[in-house]
């Protein structure tokens, strides 16, 4: 497909140049930026299309700030006021827009496929806050949306498929029922190792710990992870590596730094205890899926950014989602593409 083929092409070419032309702003301080992203998570670059599919993400993280009550917009500030002032901390408000689909392999037929899970589609918006102390990343978030028809997922998808010249799903009449969904999660991040920076391009490695809890009727889990990065002004972006689809990396920890990048790897393992994407109700239970509760996810990628752009590049492979999955694995990729606006 043109369009996969044009992603996977833009993250074989700008990884080596956020290598062998490194930003030169590493010894930059007091650098404060608000930032506009765009990203698209897709597993066709891997030449798959099945389970979770496509996202599609539009978001905006603001600078740093000192107290979130004098200085963000409702609710941010409402929420602000819980957090007590101190010092050695920043804090940011964040949000995004963003659209999500999952489907079978066979998105020819129209009836519900054997073996694997149901067509769903997800259209939600989060509101996001993160707490800065040095070496340690908090952050908050709530999400509120739907799944359904009402998502718009199967026109997406037809629309997009008509423009490559993609096989035509047709199954999207079996999709999960609508259904409102509100979800409240919270993860911590901490440094574990930084080495000092050396003379190799002004670099260091970093070794991070990743605790997550979320709670809600769209998905409900507990994880715990490990991440490993290689590259510039790590100290001041604790929290850029996810594991959830659409949170690979996370650009709003970025705020701080002026320019640099990092190539990273990392892995996640959790308990989920529901997911309304598999779970959820449809027109026909001829199928069912089962949530296997036990699952973990690879991540590895990189990131460039300068003091007005920047890119991120990511590949996931997660362990199967369902019981009656055929896949032992599945992966997918994402580009991000993000623009600053210093203050």
């Amino acid at each position: 497909m043109a369009v996969d083929k044009m992603i996977a092409k833009t993250m074989m070419l700008a990884l080596p140049v956020a290598i062998i032309f490194p930003p030169s702003g590493y010894t930059s301080t007091d650098f404060n930026s608000s930032t506009w992203s765009v990203s698209v998570d897709n597993d066709g670059i891997l030449g798959t299309d099945k389970n979770y599919s496509n996202g599609l993400f539009l978001e905006y993280h603001s600078k740093r700030v000192s107290n979130l009550a004098l200085s963000s917009p409702w609710p941010y500030r409402i929420v602000g006021q819980l957090f007590s002032s101190d010092a050695e901390q920043a804090l940011s408000w964040n949000w995004r827009i963003g659209q999500q689909m999952w489907t079978p392999s066979d998105i020819e037929s129209q009836q519900p496929v054997i073996n694997e899970r149901p067509y769903a589609g997800l259209l939600f918006v989060d509101l996001g806050i993160n707490r800065y102390q040095p070496n340690l990343t908090q952050k908050y978030q709530l999400r509120l949306g739907t799944v359904g028809p009402r998502a718009l997922a199967k026109h997406t998808q037809k629309t997009i498929h008509d423009w490559i010249g993609s096989d035509k799903p047709n199954g999207w009449n079996n999709q999960i029922k609508n259904q409102w969904i509100a979800n409240f999660s919270y993860q911590q991040h901490n440094t574990l190792y930084s080495s000092p920076i050396s003379d190799f391009l002004h670099s260091q490695w970093d070794v991070a710990s990743l605790a997550r809890a979320s709670i809600g009727n769209d998905q409900s889990d507990l994880a715990a992870g490990i991440s490993l990065r290689w590259g510039q002004d790590l100290t001041k972006s604790l929290g850029a590596i996810g594991f959830t689809p659409g949170e690979f990396v996370d650009v709003s920890v970025l705020s701080a730094s002026r320019s640099g990048y990092f190539l990273f790897t990392g892995i996640e393992g959790r308990y989920k205890f529901n997911d309304i994407t598999i779970e959820g109700k449809r027109p026909d239970e001829t199928y069912p899926a089962h949530l296997e509760p036990w699952q973990a996810s690879v991540v590895l990628g990189g990131v460039f950014y300068r003091p007005t752009w920047g890119i991120t590049l990511s590949l996931a492979t997660h362990t199967k989602e369902f019981k009656q999955s055929m896949d032992t694995t599945h992966s997918n990729g994402s580009v991000e593409f993000f623009w600053r606006f210093p203050q």
